[in-house]
């Protein structure tokens, strides 16, 4: 089932992003973006019924070609000379393609497409949920390894770069979004705005008053996403999301992916060229989002659709119904 209160989420939570990094960082709680994406993606998981092997593939064919494309873009633009600040080598590259978190140079786990860091979260999590629906409990035993993993992390502080991003605290928003598709299943306009208020005074206290630190980010950004995710579902489970006055950010939630990868190449464009002025940055941000539907057309979903074809099981031809039946 489609939400549109997710789309106008993702939209919401990708337009955050592109915020803190026209800021420089200086708007610390448009990470939170990402907080809000990982709910979501619990959530969204969470309400899936399907086989495993199925499950991974349509993932992958979701998530792979476009950030493939992403980095592997990056990788040319260097060997042209046109990122002074980007190299790479075999093994970074390599381990950027398969979602193993690594070192950078900066002591950063950072994959060479900085903002796939968070894909090599959504990785290990479509890997347990998978697991979880061949155990046929796909929502409990994806809870109870993430959970595990993030104790695991806090009494053994591991500083394998694989060990320490994979149970670190913020791997515990995947479960909020899993609360939601299963025991949680909250209704109502005012039940919901009231959430949403709640959750968005959250990070603007956040903004305002707290010192970022890994362990604190559930509570403190994942917490006031989890609120205004549950408060958008509660209003659209009423049948009282607004949808025509929200059509536009549904719009940009479908392409939210394409952003949140392609934004960087613009900014970093805009701030070399313009500069980081309010007017540069005024300027980035419709340039962000042309680029994001020029991708999303262009190459995500056509890819999308034409790797889904390939991969959908072919019925058998009469001829080979034929032949078959008469063994």
């Amino acid at each position: 089932m489609r939400f549109a209160s997710i789309q106008a989420l993702r939209a919401t939570a990708a337009l955050l992003v592109v915020a803190h990094h026209l800021s420089d960082h200086r708007f610390v709680t448009g990470a939170a973006g990402v907080d809000i994406f990982f709910v979501v993606s619990g959530f969204v998981m969470g309400s899936v019924d399907t086989k495993p092997g199925q499950f991974i593939l349509k993932r992958t064919i979701r998530i792979v070609p476009l950030y493939w494309a992403t980095t592997l873009v990056l990788c040319a633009g260097a060997l042209a000379g046109l990122f002074a600040r980007f190299s790479f080598d075999g093994a970074t590259l390599a381990k950027s393609l398969l979602f193993v978190p690594h070192y950078n140079a900066e002591g950063q786990i950072w994959p060479l497409a900085i903002s796939g860091w968070t894909l090599n979260a959504e990785m290990l999590f479509y890997v347990l949920f998978a697991t979880g629906l061949w155990n046929g409990a796909p929502r409990t035993f994806c809870a109870a390894a993430l959970t595990g993993l993030v104790i695991a992390g806090a009494i053994f502080a591991p500083e394998n770069a694989p060990l320490r991003f994979w149970t670190s605290a913020i791997m515990l928003e995947f479960i909020a979004g899993l609360a939601l598709a299963g025991p949680i299943r909250l209704a109502g306009l005012g039940r919901g705005l009231s959430l949403i208020a709640v959750g968005a005074i959250g990070l603007v206290a956040a903004e305002l008053a707290w010192h970022y630190t890994e362990a604190l980010r559930p509570l403190v950004w994942g917490g006031p996403a989890f609120l205004i995710v549950c408060g958008a579902l509660a209003i659209e489970r009423a049948g009282r999301w607004p949808r025509r006055a929200l059509a536009a950010l549904e719009r940009i939630g479908d392409a939210s992916y394409s952003l949140y990868l392609t934004h960087g190449f613009v900014i970093a464009l805009v701030h070399r060229k313009v500069g980081t002025t309010i007017a540069a940055n005024a300027m980035a941000v419709p340039a962000c989002l042309v680029l994001a539907f020029l991708t999303y057309y262009g190459f995500e979903r056509p890819v999308g659709r034409m790797l889904n074809r390939l991969a959908r099981p072919h019925p058998r031809s009469a001829l080979e119904l034929a032949a078959t039946s008469t063994h």
